[in-house]
């Protein structure tokens, strides 16, 4: 998790033509804690490619640049993109870098993500050994001066799919100008990667581009968790 070489870690197939979702994962985590979603969005004919990288040991540009890189020589011209927690702020600093990769991209699914940062980030980037054994604690913060407010909000067709206990990222962090959608389900920070109706939450915006009228949802809408 802390030295692994960035690029794809797994492909699964899909039957169909829906189309390819890349994954992207979050801090400490690997592409393997989206498989539940992966595994879903195959059985309805999506393709998936799940992206590992070395998540504490650049900072976020750093890490943004790497998969710039990568997007550049995957092999669809055209791919929807599905991130967790610290996966979003990649992507949106791999299109900061490569603003034409934003004319690849279909839609985007962002679950939990600290758009506007992290409180937990910013109480051990007070610690002197967790702030220099992560790197990316600094632009994970939510103070003020962190790197993360100046980071650009893409143009693209982002759905955010928050969970209502998050200890990780607070709600009115996860919120982003430019998203078009969001759904706010009953779960954990690392949970709601396991539940059905958020792996059927995420097939549906990169299916239609909303959360809304999708009757296998369990959880209706949210938009002032506590």
């Amino acid at each position: 998790m802390g030295y692994r070489k960035a690029g794809i870690n797994f492909v699964l197939r899909g039957r169909g033509d829906s189309g390819s979702v890349f994954l992207i994962h979050g801090l400490f985590m690997t592409s393997h804690v989206l498989l539940p979603i992966a595994r879903h969005l195959r059985r309805n004919g999506f393709d998936c490619f799940g992206y590992d990288y070395p998540t504490r040991i650049h900072s976020v540009a750093e890490h943004g640049r790497v998969l710039a890189e990568n997007l550049q020589t995957f092999e669809r011209e055209r791919f929807h993109v599905v991130t967790h927690s610290m996966g979003a702020l990649l992507l949106r600093s791999a299109v900061a870098h490569s603003p034409r990769l934003a004319e690849r991209i279909g839609r985007v699914v962002m679950i939990a993500p600290p758009n506007k940062g992290s409180d937990v980030a910013s109480f051990w980037y007070d610690r002197i050994w967790p702030r220099r054994l992560i790197v990316p604690l600094e632009d994970l913060r939510s103070e003020a001066d962190s790197r993360i407010h100046a980071l650009p909000a893409p143009d693209l067709e982002i759905g955010v799919l928050a969970a209502e206990h998050d200890g990780a990222v607070r709600y009115p962090y996860t919120f982003l100008p430019t998203e078009k959608d969001r759904l706010v389900l009953p779960s954990s920070h690392t949970l709601i990667l396991l539940r059905r109706d958020a792996a059927r939450a995420v097939e549906r915006f990169l299916r239609t581009g909303t959360f809304r009228g999708d009757s296998r949802a369990s959880g209706a809408p949210v938009t002032t968790p506590s």
